[in-house]
């Protein structure tokens, strides 16, 4: 499995815990590297300041011992005031001591812990080395700065220097001067330990910090490519839509012509030879009854052809806007023969605030008609039907409420869908007629249905509709 597969698979909140820890580790690592730079540096600076220091006491040292020498001061008191002076030295942070090249012993020590002289082996007490580490074999007769490593694991530091003595004089002195370092390395340690910790610490909380500020943005600009796909998804759903109505569209228009073509004169015909029938005096009652029967879905044949051309012809606006409150007066009308049969009760609140639209009064009066014809079949004898308009955030809302049954979901999910129907002798044409109609001029609409009262709701946007 290659790693990119591997990366694919995880979550997004795995994949940016595992970044965080990448990062932290990265920062810690580059922290501590820093961190131990930092103190080899400040350890290399101490060395170099600590043998500065002792070439300045041996610098201060040297021309006292060098003149008593010159003078022909005895040995042995230059020795006796020397040590009288060293024993004196050790507040101020380092050991002098006087080596005797010849004898190989020190002759003088400032932190003497028995008898002088002593082998200058006891004096170093490990190997002596030169700066660049290279084991000094004979320390008593060598001159220079060198160092040993001490049990604590610190350094101590050694600066030699051969004595100018006249030439009659049989000794051969080194002056020495050291300084022990322990203390400053255990500082230098001490301070490396709480340097790690607050870098740790520091570099947690900026890894942290970093993590959510990332994590933050990570999630805005995801947040954002999850809503322009979201966008993008629903366009392509409305377009794949609308190139199905579209479709559907040809394929009802088309049949419908071959329907109308095929079908009007022969239905025209049996409707006028059944008429003639039905008034002749030879049928009997029943037999009449049965002729009516049969005029009657050949009227209902007739409307589903006219129903389905009107679906598949394509919405034209009027060029002269109208008020949806003039459009429902004309449709109004119409019914108002039938709302009387039925003893229906009409209660409407009309909008003269509302402004004119430009559609197509035609068809969208066909669509309010059934929307009209649909309240008043699904009306109880002696109902009422509520028709309400008015204007919202740049929309015409239409609802027309009447009473009735409760809807089941099968109901409110597909009363709007073609050749959908709960009646009879219904075609399913009329709500879907409605939907088409009030889609084509950029609205919505929608079917309520509780316990009593069913509404149809349109929703018309004005400026679409001015602009279509």
């Amino acid at each position: 499995m290659s790693l990119k597969s591997l990366i694919q698979r995880q979550k997004p909140l795995t994949i940016s815990v595992i970044s965080f820890l990448l990062m932290l580790a990265v920062v810690v690592i580059v922290g501590l590297v820093g961190g131990v730079h930092i103190i080899d540096y400040l350890q290399r600076q101490l060395v170099r300041h600590g043998i500065d220091h002792n070439q300045e006491v041996i610098a201060g040292m040297e021309p006292l011992l060098e003149r008593s020498l010159q003078d022909g001061v005895a040995p042995e008191t230059i020795v006796a005031k020397f040590q009288g002076f060293i024993d004196h030295a050790g507040p101020f942070g380092v050991r002098l001591f006087l080596i005797d090249r010849k004898a190989g012993t020190v002759i003088a020590d400032s932190q003497r812990d028995g008898k002088l002289p002593y082998p200058v082996a006891h004096l170093l007490k490990g190997p002596l080395r030169q700066l660049n580490g290279a084991v000094i074999r004979d320390p008593g007769r060598w001159s220079g700065n060198a160092w040993r490593g001490t049990e604590r694991g610190a350094v101590e530091l050694f600066s030699l220097r051969k004595l100018s003595v006249p030439n009659n004089m049989p000794n051969a002195w080194t002056l020495g001067v050291s300084s022990d370092l322990s203390e400053l390395f255990a500082l230098m340690d001490a301070l490396h330990l709480h340097l790690d910790a607050v870098l740790l610490v520091t570099y947690g909380l900026i890894g942290l910090l970093g993590f959510l500020v990332l994590r933050w943005v990570g999630r805005r600009y995801e947040s954002g490519l999850e809503q322009q796909v979201a966008a993008r998804t629903r366009e392509l759903e409305q377009a794949h839509a609308s190139l199905l109505d579209q479709a559907r569209l040809v394929t009802i228009g088309q049949t419908a012509s071959v329907l109308a073509h095929e079908m009007r004169n022969p239905l025209a015909s049996i409707k006028l030879a059944l008429s003639g029938v039905s008034r002749g005096d030879g049928l009997s009652a029943r037999e009449k009854q049965r002729v009516e029967l049969v005029v009657g879905e050949v009227d209902r044949l007739e409307a589903m052809l006219s129903e389905t051309l009107d679906y598949a012809k394509p919405v034209a606006p009027d060029r002269q806007p109208m008020t949806l409150d003039a459009l429902l007066d004309g449709v109004l009308e119409l019914e108002a023969g039938l709302f009387a049969e039925k003893q229906l009760k009409l209660i409407r609140e009309t909008c003269p605030s509302c402004p004119s639209v430009r559609v197509d009064s035609e068809k969208m009066r066909q669509a309010l008609l059934n929307l009209l014809k649909n309240a008043r079949e699904a009306s109880p004898e002696g109902g009422e039907v509520r028709i309400v308009l008015r204007m919202a955030n740049a929309h015409l809302l239409l609802s027309i409420s009447n009473q009735g049954e409760a809807l089941d979901e099968a109901v409110r999910k597909h009363a709007y869908d073609f050749f959908f129907t709960t009646k009879s002798r219904g075609t399913g044409l009329g709500l879907g007629l409605v939907k088409h109609v009030v889609e084509a001029h950029g609205g919505s609409v929608a079917l309520h249905g509780d316990a009593g009262l069913i509404t149809a709701a349109v929703s018309l946007p004005i400026a679409a509709s001015n602009e279509a």
